[in-house]
């Protein structure tokens, strides 16, 4: 049986997003921030990051383009905007821009979602940016992953230099769907260049694979 139903504006499916699990973002995202310290998810998606950071108790301002999505996040102040112009006219102890927004191929549009954040984050507070980990061989030969019950495979994948346009399968329960898309991979210098860009300074690494960067005001 074929998934059916709401596609955000990116082409990922509402109702597969839903039912995904959280995986271990919620936990890198808690444990780089102070204790209850108020947050602003930047591409939320349905809340699957979102009620976790909740229940860990941080009060989150959650924004995404997508109303469809906005209808599962429960428990956040839900905020219906683009992240490349939004401006709430306020600050944030952490600022969030998670499932690899950040490797989106066009450089302009990164750059908006970057000082987006530079502007939402408190001098002393710090931007939490997820990417696709710079040293990861992605190919079709890999196989399948898997987060929670759901089961990922890539179908197609078409390297142009650093930027790479793929196909996946995702299998949950009865259900299937495809989903595609595009991304541009960053190394460290051209990580470090675009958050120099937006006024953001890189301040570590959270993780083994340096998939998460934490950062701060320049």
């Amino acid at each position: 049986m074929s998934g059916s139903g709401h596609y955000a504006p990116d082409g990922s499916p509402v109702e597969l997003y839903a039912r995904l699990a959280a995986g271990d973002e919620p936990r890198i995202i808690h444990e780089a921030v102070a204790p209850g310290a108020a947050l602003l998810e930047l591409g939320c998606g349905a809340g699957r990051v979102t009620h976790r950071l909740l229940a860990l108790g941080h009060a989150v301002v959650a924004v995404d383009n997508s109303p469809e999505m906005l209808e599962h996040v429960r428990g956040a102040e839900t905020v219906l905007a683009d992240i490349t112009t939004l401006d709430l006219g306020r600050r944030f102890a952490g600022v969030v821009l998670a499932s690899n927004l950040v490797n989106c191929v066009r450089g302009p549009e990164r750059h908006a979602m970057l000082a987006c954040c530079a502007r939402h984050v408190t001098p002393d507070g710090v931007v939490l940016v997820q990417r696709l980990a710079p040293g990861r061989g992605l190919t079709i030969e890999e196989g399948a992953w898997t987060r929670g019950d759901a089961r990922f495979q890539l179908t197609s994948l078409v390297r142009r230099g650093r930027v790479f346009a793929a196909s996946m399968m995702v299998e949950l329960g009865e259900k299937r769907w495809r989903h595609s898309f595009e991304a541009e991979m960053l190394d460290d210098e051209e990580m470090d260049a675009a958050l120099e860009g937006a006024g953001l300074k890189r301040l570590g690494f959270l993780d083994e694979g340096r998939a998460w960067v934490k950062a701060g005001a320049a």
